[in-house]
């Protein structure tokens, strides 16, 4: 199993990037632009020992073509810790497990580091491969997280990168509608 961490500092109070991060879970295409978009999962409430969250998870476009659409569960929700866990489902099968444990602690009073530790694992000698390109990934989306949620935090609005893609986004869905004459729920 591959152990994955990011450690994001952000300027601005922990309180506040909480509400982006455990509230907002399901929200996330809307700021993230490694997550081009976002929706709750929809049904029933978070499972007991995700009390308290704001949905049961979410379904996200990845904009990757080996998995274009990852379902993410959480198992996990304490709103007076900060901390949130989820566990992806839709993936390969090749990827037997990947689950995702975010953490937002105070660094002073208008500072708060996130903590992103994600494990791994995956089968076989392409699960390997896997396991390599998900830790490259990994510091990557760290990088356009922490800049992205910074933006997000400081400005309420989307970051520059995000701002392009959703245009893009909207430019490809109005594209779509007129070619087939249907419009696609939530953009993908």
């Amino acid at each position: 199993m591959r152990q994955l961490s990011a450690d994001l500092a952000i300027d601005a109070p922990a309180d506040q990037v909480w509400e982006v991060i455990g509230p907002g879970f399901a929200r996330i295409g809307e700021w993230a632009s490694v997550i081009p978009a976002s929706a709750p999962i929809p049904g029933p409430a978070a499972p007991a020992c995700a009390a308290g969250a704001p949905a049961a998870g979410r379904v996200c476009a990845t904009g990757v073509w080996l998995f274009p659409r990852v379902t993410e569960t959480l198992t996990a929700y304490d709103q007076a810790r900060h901390t949130l866990t989820y566990q992806a489902r839709d993936l390969p099968a090749l990827v037997t497990l990947a689950c995702n444990t975010w953490t937002v602690v105070p660094a002073g009073e208008r500072r708060c580091r996130v903590m992103v530790q994600a494990q791994v694992q995956a089968r076989g000698a392409f699960g390997v491969l896997v396991g390599w390109a998900a830790a490259a990934q990994t510091w990557r989306n760290a990088r356009l997280l922490k800049a992205d949620l910074g933006h997000y935090i400081r400005h309420g609005t989307p970051s520059p990168r995000k701002q392009r893609q959703l245009r893009r986004a909207a430019k490809s869905r109005k594209s779509a509608h007129h070619y087939d004459g249907e419009s696609r729920a939530g953009g993908w």
